[in-house]
């Protein structure tokens, strides 16, 4: 039974991120633009008129609070340059995202992020893409380190493309979303001013692997739908899913663990890890539903209707199944 003490702490930590949430928003509004620093000889207006503007706001979202967590873990927020940091890879990233998904000459993209330099553009993509990049490099410290992340990321993105295109086995899949995720939670941790210690940077990488993991689980149908198999729509079960999520969040706590920070920090970082955790359970308790009452399995979701896969976390009912699921945790 879950007792008052824990309702109060689900009440503060969710407190805590509707208030980042509010600063979120208020940033995206009043010093978003400023901190994309755009040139005179660049198309401002261009980037504000395509969707990567929308989805760069989708971005910043997910980033952002992905690098607050991380941030538990030193006992501090994202800070002003921190923030100008993350503005501009949730700028870059649907458009390097888009490289992929449209057949771009991705050796020549591949040679700008090693490269990043404006003269050897070709597009006002690519133009975009490597002012935000230069952006980055230019206020840290560990270009080297962050631009070598980048280039993991690009070639787990390319070994994705497989995805569509050629039978994996489900480890094969898995690695692969454990690349993904990872390279891009490495890269997270990088924009922020320190740490940069071993440990913190092995979490980081976990953390992103979660992520993507999650995703994975969320948009089961979605991905299935558009030819792209991965080791949660390939999945013969829940039980297959649910295990690989349980080990993922198991290998996390053991590495929060390890880390030499007090205690304090380490439980305020495991609480609200607990809380964004508890999201992936109502999908799979949703699942797990239509496979036991229905026998509908997983990796025939296309013979079934789309509706029954989408999990809508914004209905009162989800809500709270969320908030009781989560503080159960604390």
């Amino acid at each position: 039974m879950t007792s008052l003490k824990q309702y109060y702490k689900g009440i503060y930590y969710y407190t805590k991120a509707a208030i980042i949430y509010k600063n979120l928003r208020r940033y995206l509004k009043k010093n978003f633009e400023q901190d994309l620093n755009f040139p005179n000889q660049l198309k401002k207006d261009y980037f504000y008129h395509t969707n990567h503007y929308n989805r760069t706001k989708q971005y910043m979202h997910a980033n952002h609070f992905f690098g607050e967590l991380l941030c538990l873990l030193r006992g501090n927020t994202i800070q002003a340059d921190e923030r100008k940091r993350f503005a501009n890879l949730s700028s870059c990233a649907p458009i390097f995202d888009d490289f992929f998904e449209q057949e771009s000459n991705l050796i020549h993209i591949y040679q700008l992020l090693q490269n990043p330099k404006p003269a050897a553009t070709k597009t006002d993509e690519e133009s975009l893409a490597v002012h935000f990049l230069n952006n980055i490099l230019q206020s840290i410290n560990n270009k080297k380190q962050f631009i070598e992340a980048a280039k993991n990321l690009f070639e787990a993105q390319t070994d994705s493309k497989k995805q569509t295109r050629e039978i994996l086995s489900n480890d094969e899949l898995l690695n692969i979303s454990i690349r993904k995720g990872g390279y891009s939670g490495l890269m997270y941790a990088l924009l922020l001013n320190h740490p940069h210690d071993e440990q913190f940077l092995k979490i980081s990488f976990q953390l992103g692997s979660f992520g993507q993991l999650m995703d994975d689980v969320f948009d089961i149908y979605d991905d299935a739908q558009e030819g792209i198999r991965t080791f949660a729509n390939q999945s013969k079960n829940i039980s297959i899913i649910e295990q690989i999520i349980a080990n993922q969040k198991e290998e996390i706590l053991k590495s929060v663990e390890l880390l030499p920070i007090n205690e304090k920090k380490k439980n305020h970082f495991i609480n609200v890890f607990l809380i964004f955790s508890s999201t992936i359970q109502i999908a799979l308790n949703q699942y797990y539903n239509l496979e036991t009452k229905q026998n509908i399995k997983i990796n025939q979701c296309l013979k079934t209707p789309r509706k029954i896969w989408i999990v809508d976390m914004e209905t009162p009912a989800n809500i709270w199944q969320l908030f009781h699921l989560s503080v159960q945790k604390l």
